[in-house]
């Protein structure tokens, strides 16, 4: 039975995980899960998976990053996996890191975003070069989108060789069964956030930052409501302290009569069907999950061009995209589906289609399962290979 260690920075990234370590646990692979502690997790995860409580900031902290490693060095020695598969920039670097001292064979980083893309100076340099370290210790690089690939080549973090794609992109597919109209809690939610029927839903699912153009989402609906009185704005999500929205946006969303902001919400599927169009306005993405999760709640989408997002989308087929920052745009884009219903009806449906046809979880995770039997490499030669 192969030993598989996966590490995460915290619980909430577990959401992006939702199946998979069930799948590969009833596929025989012996599962490790290295995670900061987390009342949550039990609840999360079936009892066979061994959770090891390692605390993780997800900001640089020196020292406490220091003794995190050094308890995951620990935990590595202590299980000698043959296989480990890490995301989410602390986890990837403590954990790969820890992976390469000792001597674990089957090194996979899972690259789910740059965040370096939207920073400059000192910071873009610091993460920069943690993103080519990590590459560099990994055996193989998985990019959950095409042009997150052509990124991480493009920017000399790993040859084009050792990276791959799993089918058409995504980190772990949907599961398209929690996507069916719960009827009932539909309506609860309704009656709780949406009420008024004769009002236009604009929805967005997400934290609540600058990298998510959060900002501009606010700005362009704050323009668009003085001009249209039948909108709303729902924001199913909440702030994070580490890329906080401005001053101005934070205001406008805890006092605008017409936005709705929910807080983090665990289990998102029903909060789309009380959208009439889906908007996902980021800087970058590794994919941009949250546009096939409308997508497959039969909402019509909009998102930016954007490395990884763009990959969720087919322009003029299954949705529309703008240019980042570009809030005219922003603002014409959601007029054209909130207005043109035929437009509106053709995204949705072939959106959901291209989503069950190329997304589905088990499309990813069967892929996953080659990469992990075919990629396998005998321990005494994985550092003749690295010299």
């Amino acid at each position: 039975m192969a030993k598989l260690l996966m590490g995460v920075t915290s619980s909430i990234s577990l959401q992006l995980l939702r199946g998979q370590l069930e799948y590969f646990s009833k596929q025989g692979y012996d599962i490790h899960l290295i995670c900061s502690p987390s009342g949550e997790i039990d609840r999360m995860l079936p009892e066979n998976i061994t959770v090891h409580n390692v605390r993780m900031t997800r900001e640089i902290a020196p020292f406490s990053d220091l003794l995190s490693l050094l308890r995951i060095i620990m935990i590595y020695l202590k299980v000698r996996p043959d296989i480990t598969n890490v995301s989410t920039p602390k986890a990837s670097l403590l954990c790969m890191i820890a992976a390469f001292l000792t001597r674990t064979p089957m090194r996979i980083y899972s690259v789910i975003g740059l965040r370096f893309e939207t920073c400059t100076g000192k910071k873009r340099k610091l993460l920069h070069f943690i993103e080519k370290l990590v590459c560099k210790l990994s055996t193989t690089c998985l990019a959950v989108s095409s042009s997150l690939k052509e990124v991480l080549v493009e920017e000399r973090l790993a040859p084009r060789e050792k990276i791959h794609v799993l089918g058409s992109g995504s980190y772990n597919g949907l599961d398209l069964a929690e996507f069916q109209l719960d009827v009932v809690e539909v309506a609860h939610l309704k009656k709780q956030y949406s009420p008024d029927n004769r009002r236009k839903v604009i929805g967005y699912v997400g934290r609540l930052t600058k990298d998510k153009g959060i900002d501009d989402l606010v700005a362009a609906f704050t323009e668009l409501s003085e001009e249209h009185e039948n909108l709303k704005l729902l924001l199913v999500g909440d702030f994070e302290e580490g890329d906080m929205v401005s001053p101005l946006t934070e205001k406008r969303i805890e006092e605008h009569p017409d936005i709705i902001k929910t807080g983090f919400v665990p289990k998102t599927a029903s909060y789309y069907r009380l959208m009439d169009v889906f908007i996902l306005p980021t800087y970058r993405e590794g994919f941009g999950n949250v546009i096939l999760e409308a997508a497959a709640a039969n909402v019509p989408v909009i998102t930016t061009n954007v490395t990884g997002a763009k990959d969720a989308i087919i322009p003029n087929e299954t949705g529309l995209l703008v240019e980042a920052g570009h809030v005219a745009d922003m603002k014409k884009a959601l007029m054209t589906l909130l207005e043109d219903t035929d437009l509106a009806d053709k995204f949705s449906r072939n959106g959901r289609m291209r989503v069950g046809r190329e997304f589905r979880s088990e499309i990813i995770w069967h892929q996953l399962d080659s990469v992990y039997r075919e990629t396998e490499v005998d321990k005494q030669d994985v550092y003749e290979m690295e010299k």
